[in-house]
């Protein structure tokens, strides 16, 4: 690959990640950082649904030849959905993007493909051939109670100690370790955190409960 081509999918990767700050174009509970140009670390928050409660670190990864080819998603803990092959982490695209149209399609539609691709209205439209985890696709279609089942325990996975604050691990070769990362507050911090929510909520004229009973 030419200099300049390399130089041109520098440019758009970095454009993309200062357009995600506008309006709309980072899905609501999706965060990405760039570990490298062409390697962002990102953690998914899904709030609804069959995955309810899961906080998912991803890699995206962004091609030496973008825009002109897609980007890939790959998710570093294990994930039950027919989309996400078990075994690479990572997810098909091309249910929603069967033909990559460059500068038309951005990594921002990517992200929001992402989000959708765990809502129900996608499930539903999922055909076999487009999914990399099959037996997924059967369960979801067929034994749709097992399936919110499987669903439910990778969420409850995703949030375990054991997983939520150890240091992300990647799936991909020569990958610099993830910037995001969770760790337990010490009560001073929690107490401190519960206070400054409160503030805010004050300042929007949000009435928030008692600082003792904001856990429940």
């Amino acid at each position: 690959m030419s200099l300049a081509a390399l130089s041109t999918a520098r440019h758009e990767a970095l454009i993309e990640f200062a357009a995600l700050g506008q309006a709309d174009h980072l899905p609501l509970g999706c965060y990405v950082w760039p570990t490298e140009t062409f390697r962002w670390s990102g953690v998914l928050f899904i709030h609804q649904g069959y995955y309810r409660g899961a906080v998912l670190h991803l890699t995206l990864a962004i091609p030496s030849s973008y825009p002109s080819k897609a980007p890939s998603v790959t998710f570093e803990s294990p994930v039950f959905h027919p989309l996400i092959d078990p075994v690479s982490g990572n997810m098909r695209l091309d249910w929603r993007f069967p033909t990559w149209r460059p500068r038309e399609d951005c990594i921002w539609n990517v992200l929001h493909a992402m989000k959708a691709a765990f809502k129900r209205k996608a499930l539903d439209q999922l055909r076999e051939a487009m999914c990399a985890n099959v037996e997924a696709y059967h369960t979801y279609r067929e034994q749709t109670a097992l399936f919110a089942h499987l669903a439910s325990q990778t969420a409850n996975l995703s949030t375990s100690s054991s997983t939520l604050y150890a240091s992300p691990p990647s799936r991909l070769e020569d990958a610099q370790p993830s910037p995001i990362r969770f760790r337990r507050l010490d009560e001073e911090e929690e107490k401190g955190l519960k206070a400054e929510v409160r503030t805010l909520g004050e300042a929007k004229g949000v009435k928030l409960k008692p600082a003792a009973d904001l856990s429940a």
